[in-house]
C-alpha cells in the first residue's frame, strides 16, 4: 500500500431556505501504511529493570518531508519515544521506543507508537492535515531455558505440533505460542521446545502465568530457544505442560485437576505488505491416536479434507509422535468419490514430527479436491497429524488439522462464517465440504441462516453417497443463488451420522486467496446455561489487526450471551450480552464494539447467561493490510 491523497470539502443544507449554504475549506487525507516493515521485538531476561531500547522504522511520504510529532499508547511500562518530533523524510525515519520492564511477568507485551505527520495545504482553500502512522512494538521477557533430555509429556499436557522460525528470502517465518491461566490460582507452565532434528537438543523453560492471565509469546522459537538464524530454519514441536503452584517434583505427577487453562498458536510470514498465517492448535496429548488395541478394534483414523495440489493450490502433509516410542503409520489420499489414490507408509522416530512438503506432487497426484487418512500400523507410538494447504500465488497457508473419523454421531451439524460479500475492500467466498465416512448414503437437509437474522433461512436437501466428499466451491451462490451475504449452514440428517463439515472462506483477489479453513461444529463443541465458558486466544484491535466474533446457536434454541474481553495489563475486563435466536449466527467486530482499541493479545470469553440454546464461537483475526483472516476456534 502507497500512501494516496484524498480531497474533501463539505456545505450545509439549510431547510428554512430549502438550500445549500457554501462549501467549506478544501482538506486533504491521505491514506498512509498503518505499520512499520516489520513488528520490532526486543527480548530481555525476566525480572529485568532497565529501560530497554525498541527501534522502530517509520516509512515517509514520497511527495516531500513533512513536521512529525511521536506519541506512545497508553500502556503502563511505555517510557518515551526518541526523537518525539523532527521532520520525516521521503525514506523514513528511525524512532527508539523505551520499554520499562520493571515489575513485568514472563512473556510478550506489545503496544503502538503513533507518527502524527503534518501535510501542508495547497493553496489558500486547501487546509494543513494531520495523517497519523501507528506501528506495533514489543518487548518479551524471557525465563531460564535448561537443556532436557527426550520423555513422554504428561497427561495434562498440550502439543502444538508445528513451531518453527526461518529467515528466507523474502520471507519471515516466525510461531507466536498463547497460554491463559483459567484457573483461580497463578500457574507454572514448563515449555518443552522439540526440534525437528532432534539432534539439536530439546529444550525447556517454566514461565508464571497469573490468574486470569493470557501469556503471549511472540517468535517462541527464536526468543525463548534461540534457535534459528538468517539462513537457518528451526522447525519444531512445542509442549506446554501445567504445573502445581510450587512447580516442585516430577513435572508429571505436577498437574492437578484444580489447573484450567487454554493455548494456542500462529504461524506466519511476516512481509513488508502484512502478515500471511495459520492458526496452529494446541492438541491435548489425549487426543494422539495409536494403533489399534486388539483384533476386534479398529486403529482411530485421522482425516483431513480440503486438499488440493493443482497449478493453484500445493498441500504439506506432517505427522509427530509424541509418546516418545517409535511408530509405524500409513498415509492414504482419496478422490472426491472416494477412489484411493496412494498409500504411504511411514516410519517416525521416537518424538520425531516429519512434514512432507508438496506431499501430493512428490507422488504425482493432481486433485483439486481431496481428502488423507492418517493411522498408526505399528509400534507404541501416539500421533497426531495436520496438513497446510498453501496459495501458489499469494503463499498464503491453511491449517486442516486431523479429525478422528466414525467416533462419534450427531444429526446436526453447523458450519459458521460461510459468505459471499463484497465489502470494497475485500471479495469473501466459501469453499465448503461435506465429507460421510461412513458405509452408508447419508440423506441431508442444509439450511442456510443469514448473518444477525437479517433475511430468512433458505433450504436444500441432497444425498452424500458412503465415502463420497461433496465440493460447493462458492458454497451460497452454488447451493442457495445468493450473494452479498453471509452466515451460518445447518446440515441435519434424519438419523445420527459422523460427517464432516469444513469450509475455506477466503478474501478472492486477482492475485490468488488469502484464506482460513473453519471446521463444522456440533452440540459437543458448544456451551448452554450453566455450563462452562468458551475462550478464543490471539484477540486484537490495532494497527496490525482487527478481530471479529462469530456466535452460533446449534440447538435451535435461543440463548442470551455474556462476551467479556480480559486485557492484558488491565484489571478491567468490559463485557456486553448479545441474544442469540434459535439457529441464529451474529458476527460483530468485538473489541471496537466495546468502545476499545490499541488492544494486543486480549481473550474472550463467553458464557450463556439465558435461554436453552447452545453456542459455539470463533475468532477471525484479519491482517489490516493483506486482509488475510486467521481462524482461532473458541475452546472450553
Amino acid at each position: 500500500m502507497t500512501p494516496t491523497a484524498f480531497y474533501y470539502r463539505v456545505r450545509g443544507f439549510f431547510p428554512c431556505a430549502n438550500g445549500f449554504g457554501p462549501y467549506s475549506v478544501t482538506v486533504r487525507v491521505v491514506l498512509a501504511p498503518v505499520t512499520a516493515l516489520i513488528n520490532p521485538n526486543v527480548s530481555a531476561p525476566a525480572g529485568s529493570t532497565t529501560l530497554i531500547p525498541i527501534p522502530v522504522h517509520i516509512p515517509g511520504f514520497p511527495d516531500g518531508t513533512f513536521p512529525f510529532t511521536a506519541t506512545l499508547d497508553d500502556k503502563p511500562w511505555l517510557d518515551h519515544v526518541v526523537p518525539s518530533m523532527g521532520m520525516l523524510p521521503p525514506e523514513g525515519i528511525d524512532l527508539t521506543v523505551f520499554a520499562n520492564p520493571t515489575g513485568l511477568p514472563p512473556g510478550t507485551r506489545t503496544a503502538t507508537v503513533f507518527v502524527h505527520v503534518t501535510l501542508p495545504g495547497f493553496g489558500p482553500i486547501i487546509a494543513n492535515g494531520v495523517t497519523t502512522v501507528g506501528a506495533a512494538v514489543s518487548i518479551s521477557l524471557v525465563t531460564p531455558v535448561a537443556p532436557k533430555p527426550a520423555g513422554p509429556p504428561s497427561s495434562s499436557s498440550v502439543i502444538i505440533p508445528s513451531a518453527g522460525h526461518l529467515d528466507g528470502i523474502n520471507s519471515h517465518w516466525q510461531s507466536n505460542a498463547y497460554v491463559a491461566n483459567t484457573s483461580l490460582g497463578k500457574t507454572k507452565f514448563q515449555l518443552t521446545y522439540t526440534p525437528d532434528d532432534i539432534n539439536k537438543g530439546i529444550k525447556q523453560t517454566v514461565i508464571d502465568v497469573d490468574a486470569g492471565a493470557s501469556t503471549a509469546l511472540d517468535d517462541i522459537v527464536k526468543t525463548w530457544y534461540g534457535v534459528g538464524s538468517l539462513g537457518e530454519t528451526a522447525n519444531g514441536v512445542l509442549e506446554i505442560r501445567p504445573l502445581d503452584s510450587a512447580g516442585k517434583g516430577t513435572p508429571a505427577d505436577n498437574a492437578t485437576p484444580s489447573i484450567s487453562f487454554v493455548a494456542s498458536s500462529k504461524t506466519y510470514n511476516v512481509t513488508a505488505k502484512g502478515t500471511l498465517g495459520e492458526f496452529v492448535p494446541a492438541i491435548p496429548f489425549a487426543n494422539f491416536v495409536g494403533r489399534a488395541i486388539d483384533t476386534t478394534h479398529a486403529a482411530t483414523i485421522l482425516g483431513l479434507q480440503q486438499i488440493s495440489q493443482t497449478e493453484a493450490m500445493r498441500t504439506n502433509v506432517g505427522v509427530m509422535e509424541a509418546l516418545g516410542q517409535p511408530v509405524s503409520v500409513l498415509i492414504s489420499v482419496f478422490d472426491p468419490a472416494g477412489k484411493k489414490l496412494l498409500d504411504f507408509p511411514l516410519d517416525l522416530r521416537g518424538g520425531e514430527q516429519r512434514q512432507l512438503n508438496s506431499f501430493l506432487s512428490q507422488n504425482k497426484i493432481t486433485l483439486h479436491d481431496g481428502r488423507v487418512e492418517v493411522k498408526v500400523t505399528g509400534g507404541e507410538g501416539k500421533v497426531t497429524a495436520y496438513a497446510s494447504v498453501i496459495d501458489n500465488k499469494t503463499g498464503d497457508p491453511i491449517l486442516v488439522s486431523g479429525v478422528p473419523l466414525g467416533q462419534n454421531t450427531f444429526d446436526h451439524f453447523v458450519l459458521p462464517g460461510v459468505a459471499d460479500l463484497n465489502t470494497g475492500t475485500a471479495a469473501w467466498r466459501t469453499e465448503m465440504d461435506i465429507f460421510n465416512p461412513s458405509s452408508t448414503a447419508q440423506f441431508t437437509t442444509l439450511t442456510f441462516y443469514p448473518q444477525n437474522n437479517s433475511g430468512p433461512p433458505q433450504m436444500t436437501s441432497m444425498t452424500i453417497n458412503a465415502g463420497e466428499i461433496k465440493r460447493f466451491d462458492n458454497a451460497l451462490s452454488t447451493l442457495f443463488g445468493l450473494s452479498n451475504t453471509g452466515g451460518a449452514i445447518h446440515v441435519t440428517t434424519a438419523t445420527p451420522s459422523s460427517l464432516v463439515l469444513t469450509g475455506r472462506t477466503f478474501n478472492l483477489t486477482p492475485n490468488g486467496t488469502f484464506g482460513q479453513l473453519i471446521e463444522g461444529v456440533t452440540a459437543a463443541n458448544a456451551v448452554g446455561k450453566g455450563e462452562s465458558s468458551l475462550q478464543i486466544l490471539q484477540a486484537e484491535d490495532s494497527v496490525r489487526a482487527r478481530t471479529n466474533l462469530g456466535v452460533s446457536e446449534v440447538t435451535g434454541k435461543p440463548a442470551v450471551v455474556e462476551v467479556t474481553v480480559f486485557l492484558p495489563d488491565s484489571k478491567i475486563a468490559p463485557s456486553t450480552q448479545i441474544p442469540v435466536p434459535a439457529n441464529g449466527f451474529i458476527q460483530v467486530p468485538v473489541i471496537q464494539s466495546l468502545g476499545l482499541s490499541n488492544v494486543y493479545n486480549a481473550r474472550v470469553s463467553l458464557r450463556v447467561v439465558d435461554g436453552d440454546g447452545k453456542i459455539s464461537a470463533y475468532g477471525s483475526i484479519i491482517d489490516q493490510l493483506t486482509h488475510d483472516a486467521t481462524y482461532v476456534p473458541a475452546q472450553k
